[in-house]
């Protein structure tokens, strides 16, 4: 293939990446691999993502260029002072706000649109046509949220006529906490108004899963196109199967853990399990790794007496994945939304490739339910079947104790999801675009 380039437009990049950026880096990483040329425009600094460096040096091999972003920081912030950088819009499930968190999530909702990065459209776009007149790309891609990427590509699409793929990680206006944090009408008409325009100006789009856009789903089915989440598999550790991995058997839990994702059925069943069988639970740790709801992490300290317990922050993803395969049981939680059953975070699929059985907890009917039974890589249980949760981790602790395993992956389902099929898939609809 003659070398193309491609235009990427992300608010998401290194070294303020996190699992914002981990989609669409794995992306880049396949394209470069495939002789794509990459350019990126991004922001000079980002409140939101965790600060990071590219995993793999051939990303170092992009043009990347940044431009200024003005964010109201200290205005939308959780006050939250355990609270690292993410993406997770905290604000909206603080409890027991003061006038200036109710000031914050009215401003964010109903001021912000389409979110509350708003201001970047005004110094990326001008950029942008630079950019494109120096490099002179083949096509854009733009990967949201937030949405405001979408809304600058497609003000460059219309002004240089190059061909635009908008990639959707999350709904926009359908996206969860709009559900218990609605906006005023003008605003929500606002935001929609934007969703359909973009939705209907993209060449071509890509979705993580089916059900973002239920009100469209008819008018852009012939454009769209599922792409899920992956794995990278040059991040598969092979370190083999061995018992005794940790001092006790341990479960752990990376990533955000927000309010809405209250994993009730395993909280209870850790209570349970350290009541009824204390002698078990003096050999079980749940060790939580990431940014978690302040109520959830004093809910968890508070019912066991016996089980250990122990909250770290975030942790580089290189060591996140050592921990990853070492651990003995991996926590999944989705959230309690209205389209929580079209979930599919990208720490399954970390998780999917350590070889250790997963404990989901969420919708049963779920994208996430689906995928971890059609890969066999563990349980799903629904956010209230504690007792369910309960019988799961024993069976396992029982087995662990004897050196057997109950869940071996099937490896061709699990190839299914690898970025480097994945980013062929998006690279046949890039190349069909340009054509």
């Amino acid at each position: 293939m003659a070398s193309k380039k491609v235009f990427i437009v992300s608010y998401y990049w290194y070294p303020f990446a996190g699992v914002g950026a981990y989609r669409i880096s794995r992306f880049v990483k396949y394209l470069l691999k495939s002789g794509w040329e990459v350019v990126i425009l991004t922001t000079k600094e980002a409140s939101s993502g965790m600060q990071d460096e590219p995993d793999d040096p051939i990303l170092n091999q992009c043009k990347v260029y940044r431009s200024k972003i003005i964010e109201p920081t200290g205005l939308i912030s959780s006050g939250n002072k355990d609270s690292s950088k993410t993406s997770n819009p905290s604000i909206f499930y603080q409890k027991d706000k003061n006038w200036k968190s109710k000031l914050a999530v009215w401003a964010r909702l109903n001021l912000m649109i389409p979110d509350a990065k708003f201001t970047w459209k005004w110094f990326a776009v001008p950029l942008g046509k630079k950019i494109i007149n120096k490099e002179d790309p083949d096509l854009i891609l733009s990967t949201s949220p937030p949405p405001t990427t979408n809304l600058i590509a497609k003000k460059l699409a219309e002004w240089s006529g190059l061909p635009w793929v908008a990639d959707f990680r999350d709904p926009w206006t359908n996206i969860y906490y709009y559900d218990d944090n609605p906006q005023s009408n003008w605003a929500r008409s606002r935001n929609k108004k934007l969703e359909s325009e973009t939705l209907h100006r993209a060449d071509r789009i890509t979705l993580v899963n089916n059900g973002f856009f239920p009100e469209h789903a008819e008018d852009i089915a012939e454009k769209s196109t599922v792409i899920p989440n992956g794995y990278d598999p040059d991040h598969i550790i092979h370190n083999g199967k061995s018992s005794g991995k940790n001092d006790v058997f341990t479960i752990r839990y990376f990533g955000s853990l927000k309010a809405n994702q209250h994993p009730a059925a395993f909280i209870k069943a850790l209570q349970a399990i350290d009541k009824d069988q204390p002698e078990v639970a003096q050999n079980l740790a749940f060790e939580f790794y990431g940014s978690i709801d302040p109520n959830i992490k004093e809910e968890i300290s508070s019912i066991t007496n016996h089980v250990e317990t122990r909250f770290n922050g975030f942790i580089p993803h290189d060591e996140m994945m050592k921990k990853v395969s070492k651990s003995d049981l991996l926590l999944l939680t989705i959230g309690r939304t209205k389209n929580s059953k079209f979930a599919l975070s990208t720490k399954v699929f970390e998780y999917m490739i350590s070889g250790n059985p997963v404990l989901g907890i969420g919708p049963v009917d779920g994208a996430a339910s689906e995928l971890v039974q059609k890969t066999n890589i563990g349980g799903f249980f629904d956010h209230e079947d504690a007792k369910g949760v309960q019988e799961f981790i024993i069976s396992l602790y029982e087995a662990a104790q004897k050196g057997d395993v109950l869940f071996t992956p099937d490896q061709d389902a699990v190839e299914e999801y690898s970025f480097k099929n994945l980013t062929k898939k998006l690279e046949d609809i890039m190349l069909t675009t340009i054509q």
